[in-house]
């Protein structure tokens, strides 16, 4: 019997990103701002307000760039 496959979310409110990575606000805020990771906002036609939505594999890619600089002993910044 063929077992289901699990897929991988794609994307994930802020309170989704802050509980798997421990990334507050602020980071996210200051990597989205810097164009480091990738994101997008769901607004109604004429709304002010929408949700924030942010892309996990943008987000595995900066942390994994991270983790590469700074096993080579280079200095982390955001």
């Amino acid at each position: 019997m063929k077992q289901p496959q699990t897929q991988k979310q794609l994307w994930a409110r802020e309170k989704q990103i802050t509980a798997q990575f421990g990334i507050t606000h602020m980071i996210l805020f200051g990597l989205r701002k810097a164009g480091k990771i990738r994101t997008l906002s769901l607004k109604g036609e004429g709304k002010k307000y929408g949700a924030r939505l942010y892309n996990v594999a943008s987000i595995e890619s900066y942390l994994a760039a991270q983790e590469e600089r700074e096993n080579e002993g280079g200095r982390t910044a955001l």
